[in-house]
């Protein structure tokens, strides 16, 4: 939900709950007051201002129920407020009681005596008599001419103490209850802007975070090719040369110069091959379409094509698929790159004259593992979480670019963003490297949930 849609809803709900609040008072309170009238305590009116308000109100209140068809349910309940017995209430249509409530003696025994007030626009006069307030009017709507009037004994002692003192509790409470709740909800509100506010922070935070982190690796990335590329160059120039310069006289000697030289061409042109690679996997991920693989049956094929090929640099090979139809969407090329990679370091920083590795598959109810594990050094724990970068070398048994590009972690970490999975690297005891390869399973939609994974594991 977005912070245009929050601010709108909560627009609505500042404005909307006040009024429901307000309403289910009045009629909480409206409620009350029947009650009250119900055993026997009435409003009473003692001034002419009181009287004035509610002739008003009743008249308001009659002609919209007239209008409306609510007059069982709103009039009469509203004149049932006041005491039948001082009170006469009379509505009229061409001369045909429409309704008519209380003692009709009370509005036959009054006369005009004091004009308290007049209303031009409905035709209507206040007055006084007798100890009487009478409100009369006229009142004409198309085919309809209603004469209203409605006359109230006047309580010369005082009005109903205990309906004044239930009302002004009532309204008391009625505004304080209104008060909290406005503020109850305009908390609830702010809360609930802020917490998108928060998480847009933070999302923004995240992201600049990212931005500095893409920038820093772009910054090694030119810093790492200026290097690596430096390095091959310059043994070809000094080679060269040196062929040039006849410092190399024999045919032997240039045989072996000329060798050099194109040991150290075949070293740029792979790293070149891998900067390709990395710059086409961050911008043409459509050119490599995912396919659906069943990844046992993958790794079983992959080792079997390829154990004579790292025997022959000193690596025993093997697989333990302990799962059937795992399957996940990748591209094959770039999956056997991923493996080939690894491996490659595996064969590569080996401790002895033969080395093992060992490729697991294994899974669980959403993500299908391929864990590949060698006897190799490992890598110092401040190093695993950097290994991925472009270029980074661990120590200076790595800093020799003969050894390798170093952009082949990096290139893996990027195949798996593409395949939607992650990469994590661990240490194993007492020596050795695993590398985890996290797919999720095809046709699940999910969240990664990044799991803490022990660090200390035991050998291969």
């Amino acid at each position: 939900m977005n912070l245009q849609i929050r601010i709108w809803i909560s627009n609505v709900v500042l404005f909307v709950v006040p009024i429901l609040i307000a309403i289910i008072l009045f009629l909480l309170y409206f409620s009350g007051l029947r009650i009250l009238a119900n055993a026997g305590y009435y409003l009473r009116i003692e001034q002419e201002q009181q009287f004035k308000s509610v002739s008003r109100v009743a008249e308001t209140i009659t002609f919209y129920g007239i209008d409306n068809g609510l007059m069982d349910s709103l009039v009469k309940p509203s004149y049932s407020l006041l005491d039948p017995n001082e009170v006469y209430v009379e509505i009229l249509d061409q001369g045909k009681v429409l309704y008519s409530y209380g003692t009709q003696q009370i509005y036959n025994e009054s006369a005009i005596v004091g004009l308290i007030d007049v209303n031009p626009e409905l035709q209507g006069i206040v007055y006084q008599s007798n100890h009487t307030f009478v409100y009369e009017m006229r009142k004409n709507e198309g085919r309809h001419a209603y004469l209203y009037h409605i006359a109230i004994k006047r309580a010369v002692h005082g009005s109903d103490s205990l309906m004044e003192t239930v009302s002004f509790y009532i309204s008391i409470v009625a505004l304080l209850l209104f008060i909290v709740t406005f503020f109850a909800i305009n908390r609830f509100v702010t809360k609930f802007i802020m917490i998108h506010v928060r998480n847009m922070t933070e999302s923004l935070r995240a992201a600049n975070y990212q931005i500095e982190m893409e920038q820093e690796q772009q910054k090694e990335l030119l810093a790492g090719i200026s290097h690596d590329i430096r390095t091959p160059l310059t043994a070809i120039k000094a080679y060269a040369e040196g062929v040039r310069d006849g410092i190399a006289p024999t045919e032997e000697q240039q045989k072996r110069y000329m060798g050099i030289i194109l040991k150290r061409a075949n070293d740029l042109d792979s790293m070149l091959e891998e900067l390709f690679l990395i710059t086409t996997l961050n911008y043409k991920k459509e050119s490599r379409p995912s396919e659906e693989i069943e990844l046992g049956k993958y790794v079983q094929g992959f080792v079997e094509d390829h154990i004579e090929h790292y025997k022959s640099r000193g690596l025993e090979l093997s697989q333990r698929v302990t799962v059937k139809d795992a399957t996940i969407m990748a591209n094959p090329q770039l999956l056997q790159r991923v493996l080939q990679n690894i491996l490659n370091n595996s064969a590569k920083y080996k401790m002895a004259d033969i080395g093992h590795s060992v490729i697991d598959v294994t899974e669980d109810e959403s993500h299908v593992y391929c864990v590949v594990s060698d006897d190799g050094p490992g890598v110092p724990p401040e190093s695993l979480d950097r290994l991925m970068r472009p270029f980074y070398r661990v120590d200076s048994s790595r800093t020799n670019p003969q050894e390798g590009s170093g952009l082949g972690l990096s290139i893996i970490r990027r195949i798996m963003e593409i395949f939607e999975g992650r990469v994590v690297i661990e240490n194993i005891r007492p020596h050795g490297l695993r590398i985890i390869l996290e797919f999720p399973k095809k046709g699940e939609n999910h969240e990664f949930v990044f799991r803490r994974r022990r660090r200390n594991h035991t050998s291969v």
